[in-house]
């Protein structure tokens, strides 16, 4: 895993989310730059150590969670609204799309299966 993150941004990853504690957790987190940013669900055992330059924060899932989505899914299905796609790529052109994070864009960029 190591590796292959590092072939792929030898500069490290801006961020993680992991669903796993441990060793493995450790071990994504020398992937990341420093300053960059993990997240993590309450309940991965054990917590990811902090590191002085990450952000590391743990969220919950919870009731309250529950009730923003429901707004969010209300708003939506009210709609008309528009979401402005700036560039699509397909999965193997992911790392393509990563590098267009780093220029200046309007809207979304897209990740489609083919």
């Amino acid at each position: 895993m190591l590796a292959a993150a590092r072939a792929f941004e030898p500069a490290g990853l801006d961020a993680a989310l992991l669903t796993a504690g441990g060793q493995a957790a450790q071990d994504a987190l020398q992937t990341l730059r420093s300053g960059g940013r993990v997240a993590y669900p309450r309940g991965v055992s054990p917590a990811p150590e902090s590191q002085p330059d990450l952000t590391v924060t743990e969220y919950v899932g919870d009731e309250a969670a529950r009730d923003v989505f429901d707004k969010l899914n209300h708003l939506i299905a009210s709609g008309p609204f528009e979401v402005h796609v700036a560039q699509s790529f397909t999965l193997d052109q992911a790392a393509d799309a990563h590098r267009a994070l780093g220029t200046h864009y309007l809207g979304k960029l897209v990740l489609r299966p083919s």
